[in-house]
């Protein structure tokens, strides 16, 4: 039997009647996480180019388009400027086992394919709840070398976990489903060399249209090989290479805890690039003992990060805000000096003031090979002679052994969207999608992070 096959009957396995309810209430956390991130990432100006290119002025659909003036799309065109605005700010959820965003590529798919059908909030949950499981436990067998050699696992396996959510969303049966992730084969892509641009964000875009697609095609009679994944040309020899991949972990243990339950979904506390957060927290501890430190007084700052995650966080000089969300350098200067991280940091225009850019000479950024691949320490020397020093360990975000409460995320909802929302309307979508009962539809809620009312 093919690889596809063996993925489409588990993946169809995962029902809401029978999974844990923390999965269908975490299930609810990821929908409003990544709806305000998209939210915060709406006014990006290169969405407004993905518009122009997709002409959706003149061509409205079937789908709320986050945020944007109330203006709709084909679901298609939605979930591709949805994706790239849920990751735009790279404040989206993570999983430590995916090396990436679980939701923000499968979000976008079921809420646009929920207006399509009218399909309510417990088939949404269920929906995504396989997704998240279809896309992590993928990268159980082709993790870390896929991330290694240059993939983008949030696009690459995340095309994935869109497209098996989309299959629950239309109903596919077995064979649709194993059609369905074969066509998926041949439409993941996103490469690493594109981190710290425009092109990042899109890559997670990217994979919301073409899960749709692909499920779009197959419901219409497209067909593919079965065998695309095991094929002597097909993804795991070329995407990660012989040797390299593991396809029985990915299809063993589904009988065990979910993957959105145990490592968990983790939520971003810090606007960035979630490999420096261990770089961050350290600084933040020092800063909680110590005090701000003024960037003059400072002679020089240590950073050591794993040398997996410098390889792409090592950015001594960003050239953006958005560059700068990747550069442990800076990432770690502005939390000695301010205390916090926030998304205004990032503005192009501000991001680098006058001492900031002077203190990052002063930085250096070393990789670790230790067996805590998210251990992160954290230097200073100051030009008084006092030396302070701290270490923290983060996954990419707040886990469930380090959980962010309700209350805590609608506190960085409503930071998210107030500039689109306003703050009352930003505080009731967040409480109208904690609230979603199984049988709800979704209209109220869409209608009210379209961004009509700006």
């Amino acid at each position: 039997m093919s690889f596809a096959r063996e993925l489409s009957r588990r993946a169809l396995s995962i029902r809401l009647k029978t999974a844990p309810a923390e999965a269908a209430h975490i299930g609810r956390r990821a929908l409003a996480d990544t709806v305000g991130v998209a939210l915060a990432g709406a006014n990006a100006p290169y969405l407004d180019a993905l518009e122009a290119v997709l002409d959706t002025d003149n061509a409205p659909g079937q789908a709320t388009l986050w945020g944007r003036g109330g203006r709709r799309a084909s679901v298609l065109h939605a979930a591709l400027v949805n994706g790239t605005a849920a990751h735009a700010l790279d404040f989206d959820d993570c999983s430590t086992t995916m090396g990436g965003h679980p939701s923000a590529p499968v979000v976008p798919v079921v809420l646009a394919l929920a207006e399509l059908t009218g399909a309510k909030a417990g088939k949404v949950i269920e929906a995504w709840m396989t997704g998240v499981e279809v896309e992590t436990r993928l990268a159980r067998g082709l993790l870390p070398h896929h991330y290694e050699k240059g993939w983008h696992p949030t696009a690459t396996l995340g095309v994935f976990g869109a497209a098996a959510a989309a299959g629950r969303m239309f109903d596919f049966d077995e064979e649709r489903m194993t059609t369905a992730l074969a066509v998926t084969v041949s439409m993941a892509s996103g490469l690493k060399s594109n981190f710290g641009t425009p092109v990042k964000p899109l890559h997670v875009g990217q994979a919301a249209h073409n899960a749709i697609m692909a499920a779009l095609v197959t419901q219409r009679g497209m067909t593919a090989n079965p065998e695309a994944f095991e094929h002597n040309y097909g993804f795991f020899n070329l995407f990660n290479g012989a040797g390299t991949f593991d396809a029985d972990s990915i299809l063993d243990g589904w009988d065990g805890p979910m993957e959105v339950l145990d490592p968990g979904i983790a939520i971003k506390q810090h606007p960035c690039c979630g490999s420096a957060h261990s770089a961050i927290d350290a600084a933040l501890r020092i800063v909680a003992r110590e005090g701000l430190l003024a960037a003059d007084a400072i002679e020089r700052i240590e950073t050591s990060t794993h040398e997996r995650r410098l390889a792409h966080t090592s950015r001594p000089e960003p050239r953006s805000g958005l560059d700068a969300k990747f550069s442990v350098q800076f990432l770690t200067a502005k939390a000695l000096t301010t205390g916090r991280i926030r998304l205004a940091d990032f503005d192009d225009a501000s991001f680098l003031t006058p001492d900031l850019a002077g203190l990052l000479t002063r930085v250096a950024s070393t990789g670790h090979q230790e067996a805590d691949a998210y251990l992160g320490r954290v230097r200073v020397v100051m030009k008084d002679g006092r030396v302070f020093e701290d270490a923290a360990s983060t996954n990419f975000g707040r886990g469930p052994k380090n959980p962010m409460s309700d209350a805590e995320l609608r506190d960085k909802f409503t930071d998210c969207a107030t500039p689109i929302l306003g703050e009352a309307e930003a505080g009731a979508a967040y409480d109208a999608i904690l609230s979603l009962a199984d049988n709800d539809r979704l209209d109220a809620v869409l209608a009210m992070i379209s961004g009509k009312g700006v």
